[in-house]
């Protein structure tokens, strides 16, 4: 096979590949947020007196948000088109660092931390969240009782 043909045929495995590997972890998504947004539905519709719908919502831009990072049809742009950070981005940085042993650890070292940062930061706004809920919470219930006359 000439070099130019093993080139293209290569460069077809990997895009084949990472297709494969895309539809496999949306698969895993959807199993995953499939009783998610119904537990929200749920919590949404039992509250829907007291409150405006907020879970089910937020269970959809979660989704949305893992759709822009898988990025299924990444392979169907242009070569010249801006790469965006998803998990493309995610595994040619993987790959240069398996490939590349000078730099390969280093670069291990950074996405390890950059997976970090990703997971901490979620972390921390949901974590704000809750605090920010329970907060208002503990607050009602305190107006709540200070309005209720005493015998």
């Amino acid at each position: 096979m000439e070099p130019e043909s093993k080139r293209k045929a290569v460069s077809l495995v990997k895009s084949v590949a990472l297709m494969q590997l895309k539809l496999l972890l949306g698969a895993a998504r959807d199993l995953v947020l499939s009783p998610i947004t119904l537990a929200a539905a749920a919590i949404d519709l039992i509250r829907i007196t007291t409150h405006e719908p907020e879970y089910f919502r937020k269970t959809m831009k979660m989704g949305e948000r893992t759709e822009e990072w898988i990025d299924l049809w990444s392979a169907a742009r242009e070569p010249g088109e801006p790469s965006r950070e998803n998990i493309d981005a995610l595994l040619a940085n993987l790959e240069q660092a398996v490939r590349d042993p000078k730099t390969g650890a280093r670069r291990a070292r950074v996405l390890k931390r950059w997976a970090e940062r990703q997971v901490g930061a979620r972390s921390a706004e949901m974590l704000e969240r809750f605090n920010q809920r329970r907060a208002k919470r503990e607050d009602a219930k305190a107006a709540a009782e200070s309005a209720t006359p005493r015998e």
